[in-house]
């Protein structure tokens, strides 16, 4: 009984410590890049998120996230949940 417990226990904690990271790639389009904070922001349906860009992330149909626009869609993978920071940001083609 103390087994089934500590299991049942163990998979809630397990499940609350992921529970503000994203498993899927977020889509959305470009709100705006602000420059001095390196942070990319991205409007996903009603809110926005606020998106680290660091010099290891690989930036797939563009060079300089400065230069997208509001028009442009991206989608960001591998988004760190403990630094908001992204390992990649695509370029979506528009639908």
């Amino acid at each position: 009984m103390k087994t089934l417990l500590s299991l049942i226990c163990m998979f809630a904690f397990a499940s609350a410590l992921s529970a503000g990271c994203p498993s899927k790639a977020i889509k959305g389009s470009v709100v705006g890049f602000d420059s001095d904070s390196k942070t990319l922001t991205v409007k996903k349906g009603s809110y926005d998120q606020k998106i680290k860009v660091s010099s290891n992330t690989k930036m797939v149909g563009f060079d300089d996230p400065s230069k997208l626009t509001s028009k442009d869609m991206v989608e960001v993978h591998g988004c760190n949940c403990s630094n908001k920071t992204a390992s990649k940001i695509a370029m979506v083609a528009k639908k």
